[in-house]
């Protein structure tokens, strides 16, 4: 299996889509990902996944507990002490007003995860998960973006467009993980979540990305740790006149945990094969960490694609690392000195 399969992303078809136009960096003024004015890096510091329902769901407090303990190790919840035996005294300790409602009766649900400690000057915390609930039923048009990129999931419009409910998992103090660690605890919870409450659509608003929940789990246990987590995205550019076949593929998702996410602006090549290369250096830095330095190349001994970290061209804001396949293919611009044209 090849990792733009894995990915959640089947072959691109240009033209049985919504063509979909680059978006400009330097105008993206309202992203999804809830970015810092001052912070293009595009990290989330607080990691949010919706799960759509057609009908309210229902949570059971206990099973989803033992979910939770199942797949990601001790959990306590705030009404207990969070405090391990061998942590008394650097350990913040929360303890719930007894005066307040339930969580899960007040529409929140939250889980201190003790093998999951984050470091703070105050001392070590243990990072969180919460489940909320939302008032508002979900709208097909706030998932636009993602629906137009659903090439691995053809009925999702209509999926989406059959929910009324939702909930929204976020992470919580958990920004101070490795980013491979934040990844396997949301993933963690979010699996308790889903065979404690079943639905019809995942959306990881950080990817941009809408999956089925059923395929989600079966890949998750196949070992695909990105599914749902990275967006391979595929582009027709328009509007620049160039006469050729113009278009951009890029991952959407590693940025979010701390990794650069990839791109790649070129002209007249096979997507396909453009999109599989993408996706490769994508798991490549998520696997390795953000390693390949700029002028440095990636690729076959037949093409080598030259590398420099730049801020994406498409939304939302966010660094990434641009793949130049050299000048008789390359659209967008490098600044060690590599041109492939104009931007």
């Amino acid at each position: 299996m090849t990792n733009l399969e894995q990915a959640g992303m089947d072959e691109i078809h240009p033209g049985e889509k919504e063509k979909a136009n680059m978006a400009n960096h330097n105008d993206a003024t309202d992203n999804e990902t809830n970015i810092n004015e001052q912070d293009l890096s595009g990290f989330a510091n607080v990691y949010m996944i919706e799960l759509l329902y057609k009908e309210k769901p229902q949570l059971s407090k206990q099973a989803l507990y033992e979910k939770m303990q199942q797949y990601t190790g001790e959990v306590q919840l705030p009404e207990e002490k969070v405090t391990p035996a061998n942590s008394e005294d650097s350990l913040a300790v929360w303890e719930t007003n007894k005066d307040k409602p339930d969580e899960s009766e007040s529409g929140v649900i939250l889980f201190f995860h003790m093998n999951h400690m984050v470091p703070f000057q105050e001392g070590p915390l243990p990072a969180q998960t919460c489940i909320m609930t939302s008032e508002r039923a979900p709208q097909v048009e706030s998932y636009e973006s993602a629906l137009q990129q659903a090439w691995h999931w053809t009925e999702a419009r209509e999926a989406v467009a059959d929910c009324s409910h939702s909930l929204l998992l976020t992470d919580f103090c958990a920004r101070g993980l490795d980013y491979k660690e934040r990844l396997q605890l949301i993933t963690g919870a979010l699996r308790a979540l889903l065979e404690t409450a079943p639905c019809e659509a995942v959306y990881f608003r950080a990817s941009d990305k809408i999956v089925q929940p059923q395929v989600y789990l079966e890949a998750i246990d196949a070992g695909q740790r990105l599914y749902g987590a990275m967006n391979v995205r595929f582009y027709n550019v328009e509007g620049r006149d160039s006469g050729r076949d113009e278009m951009l593929i890029d991952t959407c998702g590693l940025a979010a945990l701390g990794v650069s996410d990839v791109q790649c602006h070129f002209y007249d090549m096979e997507p396909n094969e453009v999109a599989s290369l993408v996706g490769d250096i994508a798991y490549y830095i998520f696997e390795q960490g953000d390693v390949i330095r700029d002028g440095e190349t990636v690729g076959s001994e037949e093409l080598r694609w030259l590398c420099e970290h730049q801020h994406a061209l498409a939304a939302p804001p966010r660094y990434v690392l641009d793949l130049n396949p050299g000048p008789e293919h390359y659209a967008g611009i490098q600044h060690h000195g590599q041109e492939g044209g104009t931007e």
